[in-house]
């Protein structure tokens, strides 16, 4: 079921907002979330009540967000039927601005913050944030037995707990029958013979042009490959943890992804891994924010992105 988005008053959002004060955009937007790349929103109208978005302005042409559009829908349809995943209803809508931008919006349900699984870990027992957590590694090993049996499509997930939605209420999760929903779906991670479909370059669209070409060749292929890795990403999985104050809980998940695990991984192993991963968004966000600032403050043009304050680490 598709939702009942007016294109039209998505338009006029699109040429009224104020990306560094979205709250004082023509049609208010309130933010509800921050990814390491995009932001997550509210748009105050009302017909596009119970909705969240997020909004992609990294478009060249409408030949690219075309192009975009076909791979998310492809990556959702191989996540749900053939790797087995629930995956949160999402709906890309194109924009075209009269002054001829190009930005693509993903609209999803809104979900109440308590039910996102980063949330709602840190208002449950030890007990249900342990099964919310085991089942979060038990949806990631599904893209593994699929890239395992597959030869043609490889698949990747970021699979950090915040990407999680967890569909029961904290009452019904106790006899370990937990239904997970993944929802940050903007980053189709999928490869065919070998062959990344989405195109790396768009990573790097929001930092100064000077230095795309060293962070490609520094740190790109790096964050790539460990979304296809199952160990890397269940490094990456702990490692959030850091971020979500959860320290207390670490060791316990460290134990809870080496029982999925041959090649067992450590505390120390861990926390290693999130201060250079700390320091890879970091600059990258340090980037951004300097474009930004050479965007605007110098160059008096319109700075496409809507970026968050300092990420608490």
């Amino acid at each position: 079921m598709l939702f009942d988005i007016n294109k039209n008053i998505l338009k006029e959002f699109e040429e009224g907002l104020n990306t560094l004060n979205p709250e004082k955009s023509k049609i208010p937007a309130r933010i509800i979330g921050y990814g390491e790349i995009s932001t997550v929103f509210i748009i105050e109208h009302p017909s596009f009540h119970s909705l969240v978005f997020k909004r992609i302005p990294v478009f060249s042409s409408r030949e690219e967000a075309e192009y975009y559009d076909g791979i998310l829908q492809e990556y959702l349809q191989i996540l749900k039927d053939d790797v087995g995943i629930d995956v949160a209803q999402s709906q890309g809508v194109i924009v075209e601005t009269s002054d001829g931008r190009i930005v693509y919006y993903i609209a999803q349900e809104l979900i109440p913050k308590s039910n996102i699984a980063n949330s709602f870990i840190t208002s449950v027992d030890d007990k249900d944030r342990t099964n919310v957590f085991k089942h979060a590694v038990i949806e990631i090993l599904k893209v593994k037995t699929f890239n395992d049996r597959s030869s043609k499509i490889k698949v990747g997930i970021d699979g950090q707990i915040s990407n999680w939605a967890v569909k029961n209420s904290s009452g019904n999760i106790h006899s370990g029958n937990i239904q997970l929903t993944y929802i940050d779906v903007s980053t189709p991670l999928y490869r065919k013979d070998g062959k990344e479909m989405l195109p790396a370059e768009l990573f790097l669209k929001s930092t100064p042009p000077i230095i795309r070409g060293i962070l490609k060749l520094a740190f790109l292929k790096e964050v790539l490959d460990r979304y296809y890795d199952f160990k890397s990403i269940l490094i990456d999985l702990v490692a959030n943890l850091f971020k979500e104050g959860l320290i207390e809980f670490v060791p316990k998940a460290v134990d809870i992804v080496n029982d999925f695990l041959d090649d067992k991984i450590s505390f120390e192993q861990v926390k290693s891994y999130y201060k250079r991963d700390a320091f890879i968004w970091s600059l990258f966000q340090s980037m951004r924010r300097t474009h930004r600032f050479f965007r605007t403050k110098i160059m008096r043009k319109r700075y496409e992105f809507i970026l968050p304050g300092k990420i608490k680490r």
